[in-house]
């Protein structure tokens, strides 16, 4: 059985059985919960990490060029492809969606876009080499493979991050 989410929670503690030390949790969003399964094993222990203002101001913009629906909860492929266009198109649009649509339903929510963030944070990036990839998408670039444990589509052919704060 699962254990219930708390009512406006962006993010569930897990407590695998044996994993940890005492009282320690690992905290993971919402859509990594449902891909895992609520309870499911998430064993190895985890800092917890802001992003900061800049960061998820620029993170929002990219999302908002990318034509969210109405409602503003979800991108589709179609939506992400007027952004990325035919220049990076179709590689961008497919590497973007399966590093960050989480259940592979074939669009991104906002809640799956925030936490690909955060993990790529997690994985070691500065925030000003998040920045700039940012920036760089916002421009016209191409999405980036980023090293954060996740794999694009087309792992031979996606660009990778030329950033010159890359993670040591």
């Amino acid at each position: 059985a699962r254990p219930p989410t708390p009512a406006g929670a962006s993010s569930v503690a897990l407590r695998p059985p044996g994993g940890m030390a005492s009282g320690e949790t690992c905290f993971v969003g919402l859509a990594a919960a449902a891909a895992l399964g609520v309870g499911g094993l998430v064993h190895r222990r985890q800092r917890s990490f802001r992003l900061s203002r800049r960061v998820l101001e620029k993170a929002e913009e990219l999302w908002q060029r990318m034509s969210p629906t109405d409602d503003g909860k979800t991108v589709t492929r179609e939506g992400a492809t007027k952004h990325f266009g035919v220049k990076f198109g179709k590689l961008s649009v497919d590497c973007m969606f399966d590093e960050v649509d989480i259940n592979n339903d074939k669009a991104m929510t906002k809640e799956e876009w925030d936490d690909f963030w955060v993990g790529v944070r997690r994985a070691g990036y500065s925030e000003d080499s998040i920045i700039e990839e940012l920036d760089n998408m916002l421009a016209g670039s191409a999405w980036v493979d980023w090293r954060d444990g996740r794999n694009p589509a087309h792992p031979n052919k996606a660009v990778s991050s030329s950033s010159k704060w890359l993670r040591k």
